[in-house]
């Protein structure tokens, strides 16, 4: 279900690219991009009931808590 947001124009090297339109006047324009800890869409996934997004986003927080949590404890070792 996309909202009125637009879609990416264009990704650096440094963005992974998620998702694409697949078929239409829009197709392969960038719907969902991440670069590092963020995540953008073009549309709602929260209203489909397709979990995976919401999924891989708690994934990424996990990591990043994870890499967090591993960097002050080593600190606190030194």
């Amino acid at each position: 279900v996309f909202i009125r947001a637009p879609w990416v124009e264009d990704a650096g090297e440094s963005v992974q690219v998620l998702a694409r339109v697949e078929h239409g006047p829009a197709a392969g324009r960038i719907v969902a991009a991440r670069q590092g800890d963020l995540l953008v869409t073009s549309f709602h996934p929260e209203v489909t009931g397709d979990h995976r997004v919401h999924q891989f986003f708690v994934d990424i927080v996990r990591a990043h808590v994870a890499t967090q949590q591993q960097t002050h404890n080593q600190r606190e070792r030194s």
